[in-house]
């Protein structure tokens, strides 16, 4: 006489991953602007155009020691999306490659608003002091 097996009741199954982690994927979509471009400019620039008071400086890549590693450093604080900034903008990087802009960096007292371009979303931000001190200092050796 054959025995037959009992049949196995299978686990139920688990959410599928993507439908698992949509409430946390749409929350970093809304957060951080690595999507479509985000902070691919800051590999890509060349040149950067600096307004300050009315002024505008251009500096190519390499200009002046550490200010690519300083934007770098502080433009990536910027991860909530919109967000008006409390103050008035008191420094405008403008980041470039043969001449397209890429992006635009703004620096309102402890806050910095990153906007990626052509068109891209704003995304706010307050990177640490230490971070935005050493650019104001490099921005301050710009000519």
């Amino acid at each position: 006489m054959q025995r037959r097996a009992a049949p196995v009741q299978a686990a139920p199954a688990a959410p599928a991953p993507a439908l698992a982690a949509a409430p946390t994927a749409g929350k970093a979509a809304l957060r951080a602007p690595a999507t479509a471009g985000g902070f691919a400019a800051l590999d890509r620039w060349t040149t950067l155009d600096i307004t300050r008071a009315g002024t505008t400086t251009r500096q190519a890549r390499g200009d002046t020691e550490g200010l690519a590693a300083q934007v770098n450093a502080v433009a990536r604080a910027a991860t909530v999306s919109g967000g008006e900034l409390a103050l008035p903008v008191e420094a405008r990087i403008e980041l470039r490659r043969d001449g397209a802009l890429l992006a635009v960096l703004e620096i309102a007292g402890d806050q910095v608003r990153w906007t990626p371009q052509p068109g891209g979303p704003a995304f706010t931000g307050t990177p640490p002091a230490q971070a935005l001190d050493a650019l104001r200092t490099a921005l301050s050796r710009t000519r």
